[in-house]
């Protein structure tokens, strides 16, 4: 029996589509010369999706007491990250497949972040543990909202990049905003009440 092949294009709700396309497309430009180095060197697109959450969980285990080293562990992580779509779409496997790879690494690395964040008190465990939820929730839905080809309109998630770059501002400079951040993040939880209603009727 032939198994059947399954699209999926990206994961943005129509509102992030407009906003992050163009940085893609520009992405896609500035680091293609490296993504043809990576190809060079057999470095798939999934090898780098695995190896973002490998040093994402570095950064979890060394937050706490060797922050400098943690953190650049997170710069390589985003890395990574930023590179694995590009050589996708340069070796043309930006496939259903390799898109829920990238998902699913994208939101692993985000736990151990934030789980590394919490655990040198750096943030609030409650505005923490909320975070994960609403993003992990807002992924998934959209995701199905995709698959059942219902309107996500309005919907968009926290931005998860945003997080790193105030974690970035917390290293560099000592400030701390992301309890901010994160209490900022929580009028998200609407969005997702939405995302649902909106899914619930069409089954």
């Amino acid at each position: 029996m032939q198994r059947q092949k399954h699209t999926l294009s990206s994961i943005y709700s129509e509102e992030e589509a407009r906003i992050l396309n163009p940085w893609q497309n520009l992405r896609q430009r500035l680091l293609l010369p490296v993504a043809q180095l990576l190809v060079r060197l057999g470095i798939s697109p999934d090898i780098l999706s695995y190896s973002s959450v490998l040093f994402c969980v570095g950064f979890f285990l060394l937050a706490p007491l060797y922050y400098t080293i943690a953190f650049w562990l997170l710069i390589a992580s985003v890395i990574c990250d930023g590179l694995d779509g590009v050589e996708a779409r340069l070796i043309g496997k930006n496939t259903a497949r390799g898109g829920f790879t990238d998902m699913f690494c994208d939101q692993t690395g985000l736990v151990f972040v934030v789980a590394g964040m919490a655990w040198r008190n750096a943030l609030n465990p409650v505005l923490a543990l909320f975070f994960v939820y609403v993003y992990t929730a807002l992924v998934i839905f959209l995701l199905l909202h995709q698959l059942l080809q219902v309107s996500s309109r309005w919907i968009i998630r926290p931005s998860r990049m945003l997080f790193y770059c105030f974690i970035a501002l917390d290293f560099f400079f000592n400030i701390n905003l992301l309890n901010a951040l994160l209490t900022l993040y929580l009028l998200a939880l609407p969005l997702l009440a939405l995302s649902f209603w909106r899914l619930r009727n069409s089954l």
